[in-house]
C-alpha cells in the first residue's frame, strides 16, 4: 500500500528544485534496508515475510509527519523523505525514532519477530542538482551503516561517495588485469622453491 519510486522521485524532483530557490529550505532522505531479512524468508517462508513488511510500512508511517513520506523501492528496501526539515539534527531524530519503533517486536503468523534496520541520510545541505543523487547518497550511507555494525543510521557524506568511486574503480582495474593476465601468484614460486 505504499508509494513506489516513480512517486519518490517525483516528490524528490520538487524538493530539489525548491531547495535551489530557498535558501532556508532543507530536506531529508533516509533509506533503510533491514539487517538479515533473507533468514526470515528462509525460515518462515515469504509470506511471512511480506506480512512483516506490511508492518513494518504501517510502523514507518507513525514515525513520520503528514509532510513526509515513505516508498518501497523494492524487496526490503524503504526510503523516506522528510520535507521541510531544520537539518541534520531532525533527521537523526527521526532515524533514531525508527530504530526505537523496530526495537518492539512483531508478530508475524502467531510468532514473535525481531528486525533490526541499517540507514543512510542525505541531506539537502549537499547541493543536489539532481533528484536521482539523493537516494543514491543515502544508499551509500545505508551501506556504510551496514559496514560498520548493523541497526544503526549514518549520515552521507562525500568522502563517502570517493571511497566507493574508488573501490569501483579498484574492482574494474583487478578484473581488467585477470583479463589480460597481468597478475601472478609470487607466494607459489618460494613454495615451490623451498620444496627442491
Amino acid at each position: 500500500g505504499l508509494p513506489n519510486r516513480a512517486f519518490l522521485m517525483e516528490r524528490l524532483g520538487h524538493a530539489v528544485e525548491y531547495a535551489k530557490r530557498r535558501e532556508d529550505y532543507h530536506f531529508a532522505v533516509l533509506f533503510l534496508d533491514f539487517d538479515r531479512f533473507k533468514v526470515i524468508n528462509d525460515s518462515l517462508g515469504h509470506t511471512a515475510g511480506d506480512e512483516l513488511l506490511v508492518a513494518v510500512a504501517e510502523r514507518l508511517q507513525t514515525c513520520l509527519r503528514q509532510v513526509d513520506a515513505v516508498a518501497r523501492l523494492g524487496g526490503d528496501e524503504f526510503a523516506l523523505l522528510l520535507d521541510d526539515i531544520q537539518g541534520l539534527q531532525d533527521a537523526t531524530m527521526v532515524a533514531g525514532r525508527i530504530q526505537a519503533s523496530l526495537g518492539n517486536s512483531f508478530t508475524v503468523q502467531g510468532q514473535e519477530v525481531f528486525i533490526t534496520a541499517s540507514i543512510g541520510i542525505a541531506l539537502s545541505d549537499s547541493g543536489y542538482d539532481r533528484p536521482e543523487d539523493v537516494p543514491r547518497d543515502a544508499d551509500i550511507g545505508m551501506y556504510r551503516a551496514k559496514t560498520l555494525g548493523k541497526a544503526r543510521f549514518e549520515v552521507f557524506d562525500t568522502a563517502m561517495h570517493m571511497r566507493t568511486l574508488e573501490s569501483l574503480q579498484l574492482e574494474m582495474d583487478l578484473r581488467r588485469a585477470l583479463e589480460r593476465r597481468e597478475l601472478r601468484v609470487l607466494g607459489a614460486d618460494k613454495r615451490a622453491a623451498g620444496r627442491q
